[in-house]
């Protein structure tokens, strides 16, 4: 794959803000296998390969300046936030089934 089509995942690890037993808010974040489900969509049904990049982590967001603008803009609601070389693809929760679609869609146009 070239650095054109590269598919990246900006996630959020699950995080319990106000502890896990607090009843003031819930859990904000992704799960291990909520991201785990999307990056094998993805390899498995379209044969690409998928980096997922931790957004909380400032070292790894460096480079990606356009995907802290976003995050800072809707919040951590808009993670996880699928790239395609340079391009969103998905911001937000959503299935593997739509991703899939979205990728396919997204990639035939090139």
């Amino acid at each position: 794959m070239d650095a054109e089509s590269r598919i990246r995942i900006f996630m959020m690890p699950r995080r319990f803000p106000c502890g896990p037993q607090s009843s003031c808010c819930g859990p904000v974040g992704q799960t291990v296998e909520e991201i785990q489900a999307l990056k094998t969509a993805i390899e498995t049904q379209l044969g690409y390969g998928v980096e997922i990049i931790d957004a909380t982590q400032g070292s790894q967001m460096r480079d990606y300046r356009s995907i802290l603008d976003l995050v800072r803009t809707f919040g951590q609601t808009a993670l996880p936030i699928i790239t395609i070389g340079d391009e969103v693809a998905s911001i937000g929760p959503t299935s593997p089934k739509e991703v899939v679609s979205v990728i396919k869609l997204k990639t035939a146009k090139k």
